[in-house]
């Protein structure tokens, strides 16, 4: 059975309800092995972070 290790990845929530997610540092994560798992979100549903996984 595989297991797993977990990062929490802030995005920017900008000022006007719109998210900013730095596509070359989720490449560069995406490149040492990190997957993106499962959005987490505020109360207005709006993405605050993502969750990352990675077999260890």
């Amino acid at each position: 059975m595989p297991s797993y290790e977990y990062k929490v990845f802030e995005v920017d929530t900008g000022m006007f309800g719109s998210s900013s997610v730095p596509e070359d540092e989720l490449n560069d994560l995406g490149a040492d092995g990190w997957e993106v798992a499962a959005p987490i979100t505020e109360k207005s549903g709006q993405t605050a972070a993502l969750l990352l996984q990675r077999e260890r």
